[in-house]
């Protein structure tokens, strides 16, 4: 993955595309064992555990944080259950170049330690009256800290519907290489250009 852009680069691209360059997927981690880097990321985000074990490493989670013989262990032992266990999260994706881009979250995907398990065009829930490719800065959104652009939608309660309606699908199959193709199988993906 090259991240070779500026944030001005990336806002320049991103404000061009319409609303059907961009994709509402939800992401899986692969279950490969995270950096010290990729840890401190998520372990203080509201992440949700999924698939068979739900229930036992949540049990277990709560045991580690409780057990006064294990304390001194939590950041090593909650860095292996992020790692192992499946930890899905909802992103609006587009393409930069060669690269999956997470508008939501304002970076890159990493796609070697997280996988696409089900993606939908964002004109699929909304359309161009509805839906805007925005500008947004600190002081409209003080949560920022940088000027971004964001997708600017009417109706916040579509996207959690659909949050709501396949963040615990059962099924995992990745479909990282369909996206790759569905996306470059439209003549619209935008390179970098040292003009803008």
């Amino acid at each position: 993955m090259t991240n070779n852009y500026t944030q001005d680069e990336i806002n320049r691209i991103l404000i061009q595309k319409n609303i059907n360059d961009f994709y509402i997927a939800i992401i899986e981690n692969r279950g490969e064992m995270l950096t010290d880097e990729e840890y401190n990321e998520i372990a203080n985000k509201d992440k949700t555990f999924f698939g068979d074990n739900k229930e036992e490493v949540e049990n277990l989670i709560n045991e580690i944080k409780t057990n006064e013989q294990l304390k001194n262990y939590v950041p090593d032992m909650m860095k292996l259950l992020f790692s192992v266990a499946q930890v899905r999260h909802l992103a609006i994706l587009t393409m930069i170049g060669d690269d999956v881009y997470n508008i939501a979250n304002a970076k890159f995907e990493d796609l070697k330690r997280n996988k696409i398990i089900r993606f939908d065009n964002l004109t699929s829930l909304y359309n161009e009256k509805n839906a805007r490719v925005k500008y947004f800065t600190p002081k409209e959104e003080p949560q920022l800290t940088q000027n971004t652009v964001l997708i600017d939608v009417d109706d916040e309660s579509i996207i959690h519907n659909y949050e709501n309606k396949y963040i615990n699908q059962e099924e995992s199959e990745d479909l990282t290489f369909d996206f790759f193709k569905k996306f470059k199988d439209e003549p619209k993906t935008l390179k970098k250009n040292k003009t803008f």
